[in-house]
């Protein structure tokens, strides 16, 4: 303890591993609960026990609470097998006055003295018993007896620091993100903008209503969710404004501008939020942990965006009109009308788009043949995160490491933050005694202060191979829903091709993701899954805007109306990147490590988003035939 290397407070492991060399062979030191009978103060003694088990608990029959003795005292009658009689006879004649530890879960529960030979397969346990200690202690026998040992399979630890560090750097994220669309909206559409922030603020506070009821847990992966769906909120307020921009130029009335961009908008919001919401669901039903966090927020997000943009929003607007408040409308215009050929351009950019899916297909063959950054939510193992107060030299950390016999670990400085994360694949040893060994070796003299550890990742092998059938399983039947629920609203055609663009987008982020050496993760899996909703919200727009002008008598050929409808929408798609791509920001640069990669996903996402939802969709609906006819 006076040298460092053991702190009150630290696991049994560490303390046993910094005595090595001063304890006797064959033995450990273990804890017993001590509590005081006049300030029912609890203490731990340590005690040093031989570690070979002579009796385990198998061989106990019974325990019960019995009354007896000089002054009626509880003790604990000991029922033992016939073989177990046997055994405890050979153990108790060559320790008599020696103590005897009943051990559970690694707790010395009681460690009475041995008297005498203890004959005839039964025993008692007296001493200072109150009668709920005596309880106790007889369960913990019983208990002892049921052949179920355990094993570990997932050990998630969060340290105060990091948890602190995390909650700030959560709040910081989501606060930047809102300023930068508040700000926006108030610029860029002026009144109609205020409108929109304060639904806006309305769908947040249903939000937290909504996870206080629920008494859910706010993770980072629950912030982002948060903060995504505060962008998806604009973006059908956006859809709004920009229907009654084309209304306005067609020379109506503020009142009937409003009523026009509410209706038509009406369908494209529900169609793009409900694609996204069937992510959401998919996520919540084989998500885990965290990601059972972001799937809750964004559900509800989604939910209460539907009520805020829909119902609040509307209020509000018929509410400023009835009154003669709102009297003109104006936004602002960074694209005005335009004219391009995007189906012209369609062979080039089938051209792009092969060679990002032909990227992800690399990329996915080699994920799995195990030839990728794989986290360990997929490998199964340890995964460490340690902070120290100095700057430290990555190269000499590895050597130290390796001097002490660690193998086979992968070593990450984060140097910005004097972080270092260890990653070890499960078959190097199992899980919840290789980290101590490594915590122990870092918090030495070595390093000045030492390595602080932060959190602690332990997965076993039946989990992360859970865990990836349950990413798999994800993928394949969020597409199956959206499939289905596209055929619905449009056609079996327009639901392929906007399947395919989807495919196409969630490969290319996941080739260049490899491709840049992002760990392969769940937050990564996440990340795919809420990109391929955000990109169906896109492409939707699109399709809706498409049906919308098939309708009409003056359409021209299939091939022009897929060109009017993207320039028509081409704004909407534009102001709707922007106000996303503030929130995504936000999460890049002050979400913290844990979210780095998650954004960096979801930022390279929007643009391929982008790029397919105008040349890999539509023109997908061109190869498939004209469907004026």
């Amino acid at each position: 303890v006076k040298g460092g290397q053991w702190r009150e407070g630290e696991s049994r492991r560490q303390l046993n591993l910094a005595l090595q060399s001063r304890l006797p062979q064959g033995t450990e030191v273990f804890f017993e609960k001590v509590v005081d009978p006049q300030t029912k103060r609890e203490s731990r003694v340590p005690l040093l026990l031989e570690t070979p088990v002579l009796m385990p608990g198998e061989m106990v029959k019974n325990a019960q609470v019995r009354i007896g003795g000089t002054f009626n005292e509880p003790y604990v009658s000991l029922d033992l097998t016939g073989h177990g009689g046997r055994v405890f006879a050979n153990i108790t004649e060559k320790s008599v006055g020696r103590r005897l530890a009943i051990v559970l879960d690694e707790n010395v529960r009681s460690a009475p003295v041995i008297r005498e030979k203890i004959l005839g397969g039964s025993a008692q346990i007296s001493g200072s018993f109150t009668h709920e200690e005596a309880t106790d202690l007889a369960i913990v026998l019983r208990v002892g007896a049921l052949p179920a040992p355990v094993d570990v399979i997932q050990n998630l630890t969060v340290g105060a620091s990091l948890g602190q560090d995390s909650i700030r750097d959560g709040i910081y994220s989501g606060l930047a993100g809102a300023l930068m669309v508040v700000l926006f909206m108030i610029v860029y559409y002026r009144t109609s903008g205020l409108i929109a922030n304060i639904s806006l603020a309305f769908n947040i506070l249903l939000l937290f209503v909504a996870l206080a009821m629920l008494g859910s847990t706010l993770t980072l992966p629950g912030i982002a969710g948060i903060i995504l769906s505060v962008g998806m909120g604009v973006d059908a307020n956006i859809l709004i404004y920009e229907r009654m921009r084309d209304e306005f130029a067609l020379g109506k009335s503020v009142r009937a501008g409003v009523d026009a961009g509410f209706n038509r908008a009406f369908w494209s919001i529900v169609d793009g939020q409900v694609t996204t919401l069937i992510t959401a669901l998919v996520l919540f039903l084989f998500g885990t942990g965290p990601i059972k966090g972001f799937a809750i927020t964004l559900t509800f997000g989604i939910l209460f965006n539907l009520f805020a943009v829909l119902f609040f929003s509307r209020l509000m607007f018929d509410s400023l009109l009835s009154l003669k408040i709102l009297k003109k409308i104006s936004f602002l215009q960074m694209i005005g009308k335009t004219s391009f050929d995007f189906m012209s351009v369609r062979k080039i950019a089938f051209a792009c788009s092969s060679a990002l899916v032909v990227l992800g297909l690399i990329a996915f063959v080699q994920i799995l043949r195990g030839h990728a950054n794989m986290g360990v939510d997929f490998t199964g193992g340890t995964l460490l995160q340690y902070r120290t107060a100095a700057p430290f030299s990555l190269e000499e950390v590895r050597g130290h490491l390796r001097d002490q016999g660690f193998t086979g670990i992968d070593l990450q400085q984060v140097t910005s933050e004097n972080q270092l994360i260890v990653k070890v694949k499960q078959s190097e040893e199992k899980i919840g005694n290789l980290s101590d060994r490594i915590t122990t070796s870092l918090a030495g003299k070595e390093f000045g202060a030492g390595f602080t550890l932060e959190s602690k990742s332990e997965i076993g092998a039946s989990v992360s191979a859970d865990l990836r059938s349950k990413a798999i399983i994800s993928v394949v039947l969020s597409m199956l829903g959206v499939i289905a629920y596209l055929a619905l609203r449009f056609d079996f055609r327009f639901s392929v091709a906007a399947t395919v663009a989807t495919l196409h987008d969630v490969l290319a982020v996941l080739g260049i993701c490899w491709l840049a050496g992002k760990e392969i993760n769940l937050l990564i899996i996440t990340a795919l899954l809420t990109l391929a909703g955000y990109s169906l919200n896109d492409t939707v727009v699109i399709f809706d805007r498409i049906r919308e002008n098939m309708h009409k008598e003056e359409a021209g050929s299939f091939y022009q109306i897929i060109n009017d409808s993207i320039n028509q929408v081409l704004g909407r798609s534009f102001i709707t990147g922007l106000s996303v791509l503030f929130c995504l920001t936000s999460l890049f640069f002050f979400g913290g490590a844990t979210l780095h990669d998650f954004s960096f996903a979801l930022l390279v996402g929007m643009a391929v988003a982008f790029f397919s939802s105008v040349f890999v969709a539509s023109p997908l609906l061109v190869l498939q035939g004209d469907h004026t006819k």
